[in-house]
């Protein structure tokens, strides 16, 4: 009976024991939480201030004596972002994500920064959780259909924007990364009623004003160019003054600048003449000569377009602009004078200059005649990027004087 007592007493005074244990831990605990916030609070005023770096050293403190505070370490990444230490705001992220994986916008963060740093098998990682745990949220599909974008998947960035579309239907950014994504598809017709509605709920919408206008420039539709640069002339600011050169290049084409007389041994001034007037060597019947006629462009030029003698033309001349060759009589003495193509084109990519040769022919009764002015040159190749030729500008004569 005694030993009973005994023991009943024991087990009291052990639970007692423990009970003030645990007290003292809840306490230790509850300390440490209220230090813990006074950390954060402190870290969020020092970050406030500018001071990221002090910042930084409070989140982290938080974090020490509290693991579980999802919110210290937010803070302590976007602290670390600051400072430029990339990884360790990489780990804060990560950490608060273990706590609570259902964090949409942390996964988001996340994978901006992975983005930044390459790092796009991550990021794409990170979006996809993100649109898996809250599939409402519009920002994920976007994001990562900028990242497919980047990365030239643009049909699977095509299937981001439109779930960005379907979840945020006012939003002008999400027409717009659509209508990109159809556009690098070749999908023009669509993608320019997506940019065009991108434009009517976004106002001076200048990304979207500009891929209109290269739509246009890439269907021909140079009128449509020109609205779309009249409209972002109109912004007047640097970017879309930017995009404005942009659109001007795309339809700009190629022009034959000049003919450089000095290196041309073709006299062009000369009307209509018996050949030997071009060179004494023609006097005999049946002879040729070959002359040379060189020509400045205004762009650089395809160097093989330039050299191919079947993109030049020579011609007697029978328009308004370049006259009437030999007034329209077309003597028998003139017949055979010129051939309709050099003989060989040299190009001097330097000095942006094609030396044409082509040869006269004299007949066999020395009797020949030409039109020199009204002998026309005209050049039907492209430029480095492939352009034609401005068709206002890539014929020359000497009637004319000048390229037209």
């Amino acid at each position: 009976m005694e030993s009973c007592c005994l023991n009943k007493e024991q087990d009291m005074e052990t639970q007692t024991m423990a009970e003030k244990m645990f007290s003292a831990l809840a306490d230790i605990q509850t300390t440490r939480a209220s230090v813990a916030s006074s950390a954060l609070s402190n870290g969020l005023t020092l970050y406030q201030n500018g001071k990221y770096k002090e910042a930084a050293a409070s989140f982290r403190q938080a974090t020490a004596l509290k693991p579980d505070y999802i919110d210290a370490y937010n803070y302590l990444a976007m602290a670390d972002l600051k400072t430029g230490d990339r990884k360790a705001a990489i780990k804060a992220y990560s950490n608060s994500l273990l706590l609570d994986r259902t964090q949409d916008d942390i996964h988001v963060k996340l994978a901006n920064i992975y983005i930044e740093d390459k790092n796009y098998t991550d990021a794409e990682k990170e979006l996809k959780t993100a649109s898996q745990v809250n599939p409402a949220n519009a920002l994920p599909y976007y994001t990562l259909g900028l990242l497919q974008q980047q990365q030239g998947k643009n049909a699977e960035a095509e299937k981001s924007f439109r779930q960005t579309v379907r979840l945020s239907p006012n939003d002008g950014n999400a027409y717009y990364g659509l209508g990109l994504a159809l556009s690098k598809q070749g999908k023009y017709n669509e993608a320019i009623t997506q940019l065009t509605k991108a434009t009517s709920l976004k106002r001076n919408f200048a990304p979207a004003m500009y891929e209109l206008g290269n739509i246009y420039a890439a269907q021909g539709n140079n009128d449509k160019v020109q609205q779309q640069i009249d409209s972002l002339t109109a912004l007047d600011t640097s970017q879309a003054d930017g995009f404005v050169t942009d659109l001007q290049e795309t339809l700009r084409q190629p022009k034959i600048a000049s003919v450089v007389k000095e290196k041309s041994s073709f006299n062009f001034d000369l009307g209509t003449v018996p050949l030997v007037a071009l060179d004494t060597s023609l006097v005999t019947p049946g002879s040729s000569k070959e002359f040379s006629i060189t020509f400045k462009f205004d762009s650089e030029m395809d160097v093989a377009s330039v050299n191919n003698i079947t993109n030049w033309k020579i011609s007697k001349s029978g328009s308004a602009a370049g006259g009437l060759y030999d007034d329209g009589l077309y003597r028998e003495t003139d017949r055979a004078a010129a051939t309709t193509m050099p003989v060989r084109v040299i190009y001097d990519p330097t000095k942006l200059e094609a030396t044409v040769m082509f040869s006269i022919y004299q007949n066999d009764t020395g009797t020949g005649t030409i039109d020199a002015s009204n002998l026309t040159f005209k050049f039907l190749g492209k430029d480095i990027s492939g352009k034609s030729m401005d068709s206002a500008a890539d014929e020359y004569n000497g009637f004319a004087g000048k390229v037209f």
